[in-house]
């Protein structure tokens, strides 16, 4: 039979949620209208935006299913065949922060639909908000690699450029012009503003 414990001083702990734990729950960026051939088939893309310890975390949630990679070069864009600029956001300091790490999770591998995809998926900037499927981007940013369920990659040496739009883009030029039919990714960008 258990002992019964008495004479114990409790303290009440108070949890601040009007930051970190309030952010993921309530920051999300109204008004976010990523570029129309980035907008897949599957589920509806998302972004988030919170502080934590001073940092801003800027998170995308995006189904790249029904997107196409035609894989006749690296660094092509990966967007609907269809056409329409394929950006998913564009990166502005003065919102982002000066971002100094990237992670990119994949929560459900990418999926071959018709013909030949590429899951290795990396991320370009280009100064273009223009750019649509097949477009070249130029050298990737943020270069991943393969990407599986459960899969992180994390790019802390980013150097990215103010006002350029994001993409992702073709990591080889495995693809014979596929469509994806899976494909969930979570990139997170983390920043922090100019010190005044």
């Amino acid at each position: 039979m258990g002992k019964r414990i008495s004479n114990i001083k409790c303290n009440t702990l108070r949890v601040n949620r009007s930051a970190d734990l309030r952010g993921k729950e309530h920051g999300k960026y109204y008004g976010w209208t990523p570029g129309a051939g980035a907008l897949g088939t599957g589920v509806t893309a998302k972004k988030y935006q919170w502080t934590q310890n001073g940092d801003i975390v800027t998170e995308y949630q995006i189904d790249i299913t029904g997107l196409a990679c035609k894989g006749d070069a690296a660094n092509d864009v990966i967007g609907l065949a269809a056409g329409g600029a394929a950006y998913i956001d564009q990166y502005l300091e003065s919102t982002h922060g000066i971002a100094y790490r990237c992670e990119v999770i994949c929560v459900e591998a990418p999926g071959e639909g018709t013909a030949t995809i590429t899951a290795n998926i990396d991320i370009a900037l280009n100064t273009s908000g223009a750019l649509a499927y097949d477009g070249a981007a130029g050298a990737a940013e943020i270069a991943l690699g393969a990407h599986v369920k459960g899969g992180v990659f994390v790019d802390e040496a980013l150097g990215l450029t103010s006002t350029d739009y994001i993409y992702l883009v073709e990591g080889d030029t495995a693809a014979t012009t596929g469509v994806y039919n899976a494909g969930m990714l979570i990139i997170r960008f983390y920043g922090h503003p100019v010190l005044s």
